[in-house]
């Protein structure tokens, strides 16, 4: 009769820690995923794609849309200075790939646009943006609003997230009669006041033993945008 009692006991003390040894093992299994870390997610997410790097007149600028504003511009039959920007321009939309985008505006006293969209840097593209280069005529004046606030709304409506936007500049801003001074202050005003992205406005200024002095304006345009600033000799 003890025996019995005692295996009763026995049996009842069993049965009382089953349910618990259970319960702990179902309860670490339970628990395994939560003490894992939770990270991983990151690991599905498209890395952002470098920005491509470009050599322009000896300076390096890194971007997915380039945006070049250059003076179609020539004093009296003088095509020295757009023959070699042409030919730089050209030069630069060959280190591009397609995956960059890019636009062009020249200006002397009309505004002349490419394209009205920044298109990517395709070799049928960069082929038509060459030879429309080609059709310009330099002439004598250097209206730059127009042109700087043109390609600087092409380069804001481009989706890319590292646009770099180029303003090439042979003389300080000038536009028929309306010479330096007022004109070159308000194209500074104007252009910094639409530049609401807050893009880099880099400035290329081109002198000669005829023109010194002027490079003021595009020292101070780029410094108030920043970008930088780079002189070239002709």
């Amino acid at each position: 009769m003890l025996i019995r009692v005692h295996v009763l006991l026995l049996m009842a003390l069993l049965l009382a820690i089953a349910p618990v040894a259970v319960f702990s093992g179902d309860d670490i299994g339970l628990r395994k995923p939560l003490d894992l870390p939770a990270g991983g997610a990151g690991s599905d997410d498209e890395e952002e794609d470098a920005p491509e790097a470009i050599n322009f007149y000896g300076s390096e600028f890194e971007g997915d849309c380039f945006v070049f504003i250059v003076p179609a511009y020539g004093f009296c039959g003088e095509t020295d200075i757009f023959d070699m920007i042409r030919q730089e321009v050209s030069q630069t939309l060959n280190q591009l790939s397609a995956a960059v985008d890019f636009a062009i505006v020249a200006y002397n006293s009309t505004t002349y646009i490419w394209r009205p969209d920044c298109c990517h840097a395709s070799p049928a593209h960069k082929a038509s943006a060459q030879a429309w280069m080609g059709t310009l005529a330099p002439i004598e004046n250097h209206c730059l609003l127009d042109a700087a606030l043109t390609g600087l709304g092409l380069a804001q409506q481009a989706p890319g997230a590292h646009k770099q936007v180029i303003i090439c500049g042979a003389r300080e801003p000038y536009c028929n009669g309306s010479g330096g001074g007022n004109y070159a202050d308000i194209c500074m005003e104007s252009i910094t006041a639409a530049n609401f992205e807050n893009l880099p406005i880099h400035t290329i200024y081109f002198t000669s033993s005829f023109y010194t002095g002027e490079e003021a304006f595009y020292i101070n345009l780029s410094a108030m945008n920043g970008g930088t600033f780079r002189q070239v000799d002709y």
